[in-house]
């Protein structure tokens, strides 16, 4: 008897571990008919979204309204996430879109990020990189995709026509999403990522395959760009 109680008593004081599945909270998208009925390709987003990684979406259509940008914070907000979204464009492009937030509960609710390309370039893309590289993700006004060349990218421009985003990608090694019109219709489509991975060669070389990758996207007949 003595040696069963003093055999109870040394199982009574081992430390005793205990396995618990870990619980990840699935995300959550509640797109509403109107979202769907705006866009499509809205589970490229979700992927993305739904990663710790940041991303750059590269916008090719014109929203004076902000829908796309309004739809990422909304479902981040929904889903308690870190990350945040920062719109990158020319100042008088920034400044249209900063008053058409009217109310303070928008500003508030949307809570956009706004970052000027017409500041010092090196600065510009150091700040862009570390925000991909934080989780961030990076909204590109078309007047920036098109016609803003940070270096090297300048020195590209004899040889072919490169996006600010595939530098971007390039560097912090995060994915491009492209958005653009649906033709004939105000529908937006959300792209195939695309992975900086996917290309091989020198610097130049990955820059010029990206960019012309995603420029063929906007060649598509379901394009209006």
């Amino acid at each position: 008897m003595g040696k069963l109680n003093f055999l109870l008593a040394e199982d009574y004081i081992k430390p005793k571990i205990y396995f618990n599945s870990k619980h990840i909270p699935a995300f959550k998208t509640a797109y509403s008919p109107d979202d769907l009925n705006q866009f499509d390709g809205l589970d490229y987003l979700t992927e993305l979204l739904n990663s710790s990684k940041g991303f750059i979406l590269n916008a090719f259509q014109i929203d004076y309204y902000q829908s796309l940008p309004r739809l990422i914070t909304r479902t981040l907000k929904e889903n308690r996430s870190y990350k945040k979204l920062y719109i990158l464009g020319p100042e008088l492009s920034l400044s249209i879109l900063k008053r058409s937030s009217t109310t303070v509960y928008e500003k508030h609710f949307h809570e956009f990020g706004y970052i000027n390309i017409e500041q010092d370039q090196n600065y510009v893309v150091e700040q862009c990189l570390k925000l991909l590289k934080e989780g961030h993700i990076l909204y590109i006004l078309p007047e920036a995709s098109i016609c803003w060349y940070p270096e090297p990218l300048n020195k590209f421009e004899d040889k072919f026509t490169p996006l600010c985003s595939t530098l971007l990608s390039q560097k912090a090694g995060v994915p491009i999403i492209s958005s653009a019109s649906t033709g004939n219709s105000d529908k937006v489509n959300l792209f195939t990522p695309n992975l900086p991975q996917q290309y091989v060669g020198d610097f130049e070389l990955r820059i010029k395959q990206q960019s012309e990758s995603i420029y063929s996207l906007l060649e598509s007949p379901l394009t209006d760009f």
